[in-house]
């Protein structure tokens, strides 16, 4: 049987079952009805034909109903399963049929053709039952069909066969009733079926509408738990990252180097953890939106190649190769990209061995490579490697959630990047980013160093979080950055310190939540204002979802927390170097 037969016969099922139910609830209503009708025309046989006839009538007619109610009651007494709904049907229909015979065959036996009335009395008799069969036993057809073929037609052809002179069309007129009571009978269980449907529906709609409204409390709850926790966790982690950034700078000795390098993996273990939950709930919420613009692609790889070889620990970058091309993507997402696949790299691949990182023009697009010498990927985790929640490699995995290479989709798909794999077990496992080229330039490999400052003119910076230990590790970076630095932990302290200052800033690196009723968006403005001029920021914050009030048309950009250093340089680099001059 295929899958639509298979799916026909469970809806069949599934409907005898509700059917069998309606008939066994309407055993009583049904056995009174059916009283009635037996009463009403015995008194009427009484009066017409004889009292002796009227009451063997009442007395097999009322014997008809008892079994029908004892039958409905009592059959099936543990409820109708699908084990039993066969059989109970089946026995319902034998003695809806027994009880049109019973019906029928008392109607020609009372007709007397000397009297006239007892030939109406006899189809009054079959037409009252058939009549009223028609709505308890309207659930299932086949009942109706068993009760009206054993009483009409035996009536209908006695009478046309034995009837004298004109009182034989009586008989014919049977036979079309009868046939009209099918057609009837029909529509009536099409009209059974939608209600039946149509309860169904009802139900399972409620159970549904139930089920939503707890799946959407439960989300709610994972949303309000997930972003305070996301808040909570990510400003620790940011001031740990820029105060590790900035001590690199003053460490003398290898060992100090070594150990700092240790300190600055398992740091990088927490901030994954928390970045990967709060990057999938932000991509699956709409909360990332690209910002698309004209990328210089050699600038930004050699910024990554910096940051991932002044870790000595882990395998070299060799082949690092970047054809100087412009690329049209979202410079942060792209380094997010990047870096998770640079950082799966390394992690998968043994000291001895090397990664290899370049890019170079092809058509229309710029395709970067990402190459490493591991144990490689086998075609069947290939296959599953970027869902959510999957990491390979056995009991020897690195530790994490295995939301890595999800990101990396997720944020492909949303930057319209294609991103391929070849991998084999014991070969090495080799990416591929094809990324729309904005305009090609002059074509060969760049040059690897970039030891100059990263910004021009010793920007003016205006830092502003709540968070004290957050504010001294940025600043310190900053410094060492050669950006000018004003800090602040409120809205009120950095408006009066900007109100001091002759010049105005350059940038505003801003806290979305500053604290109770004071709102980083807000002291955007009023920055803004005070200095009359549209200057740069960034927003920086801890929270999921969207912002409310922050609109990337007002020359802000929005950095979640924790921050990578490489990322806040890229986005600062990338704001200062789009500003206008009057308002740079």
């Amino acid at each position: 049987m295929d899958q639509p037969e298979l799916l026909e016969s469970e809806d069949l099922a599934l409907l005898r079952m509700e059917q069998a139910r309606l008939l066994k609830e309407r055993a009583w209503g049904s056995s009174v009805l059916v009283e009635f009708i037996v009463v009403y025309t015995a008194v009427i046989m009484a009066l017409v034909n004889s009292r002796v006839i009227a009451a063997v009538w009442f007395a097999l007619g009322t014997t008809m109903v008892v079994v029908a109610y004892f039958f409905g009651k009592f059959a099936a007494r543990e409820g109708i399963t699908k084990e039993n709904v066969s059989g109970f049907l089946r026995g319902h229909r034998i003695v809806s049929a027994v009880t049109g015979l019973v019906w029928g065959g008392f109607a020609i036996y009372q007709i007397d053709y000397a009297s006239e009335l007892t030939i109406f009395l006899g189809c009054l008799t079959v037409f009252s039952i058939t009549i009223g069969g028609l709505l308890p036993s309207s659930a299932y057809r086949a009942t109706y069909i068993a009760l009206a073929s054993t009483s009409l037609p035996p009536l209908g052809f006695y009478i046309a066969f034995t009837a004298p002179g004109g009182l034989a069309l009586l008989g014919m007129g049977v036979i079309v009733y009868y046939l009209f009571a099918m057609f009837i009978s029909a529509r009536v269980e099409i009209d059974t079926r939608e209600t039946i449907a149509a309860r169904n529906a009802r139900t399972l709609n409620e159970k549904i509408v139930t089920q939503n409204r707890l799946y959407l409390q439960a989300s709610e709850e994972k949303s309000r738990f997930l972003a305070a926790t996301s808040h909570d966790l990510s400003q620790p982690l940011q001031s740990q990252g820029f105060f590790m950034k900035a001590l690199r700078d003053m460490l003398e000795t290898q060992s100090q180097h070594d150990m700092l390098d240790k300190v600055e993996e398992s740091w990088r273990a927490q901030k994954d953890l928390l970045q990967g939950i709060v990057d999938v709930s932000r991509i699956d919420s709409g909360a990332i939106v690209p910002r698309i613009v004209p990328v210089k692609l050699a600038e930004e790889c050699h910024k990554l190649v910096d940051e991932f070889t002044s870790n000595e620990r882990s395998p070299p970058l060799d082949k690092v190769q970047f054809d100087d091309v412009e690329v049209e993507t979202d410079p942060l997402l792209l380094a997010r990209i990047l870096r998770n696949l640079l950082s799966n790299a390394r992690k998968f691949t043994p000291q001895d061995g090397h990664v290899s990182f370049y890019a170079e023009r092809v058509g229309q697009i710029a395709r970067i490579t990402i190459s490493d010498s591991g144990q490689g990927i086998s075609q069947e985790d290939q296959d599953r490697i970027f869902d959510e929640y999957v990491r390979v490699g056995g009991e020897g995995a690195t530790p994490g959630l295995g939301l890595g290479l999800s990101i990396v989709q997720r944020l492909c798909e949303l930057l319209d990047i294609g991103i391929d794999l070849r991998s084999a077990p014991g070969e090495g496992t080799t990416f591929y980013l094809s990324v729309p080229l904005a305009g090609a330039k002059a074509e060969g490999p760049a040059a690897i160093a970039n030891d100059g400052d990263p910004f021009d003119g010793a920007p003016l910076v205006v830092l502003v979080d709540d968070e004290p230990a957050v504010t001294e590790a940025m600043a310190a970076v900053l410094t060492s950055w050669k950006c000018q630095v004003i800090s602040a932990s409120s809205s009120k302290q950095a408006l009066e310190i900007v109100a001091l200052t002759e010049s105005d800033p350059a940038l505003l690196l801003i806290d979305k939540r500053l604290g109770p009723d004071d709102d980083g968006v807000d002291l955007i403005a009023a920055i803004r204002e005070e200095c009359n001029a549209q200057i740069p920021a960034i927003l920086m914050s801890g929270n999921l979802g969207n912002l409310a009030g922050y609109n990337e048309g007002d020359a802000i950009i929005y950095l979640n927390k924790p921050i990578e250093p490489g990322d806040l340089q890229v986005a600062m680099q990338d704001m200062l170097q789009n500003a206008h001059p009057a308002n740079a």
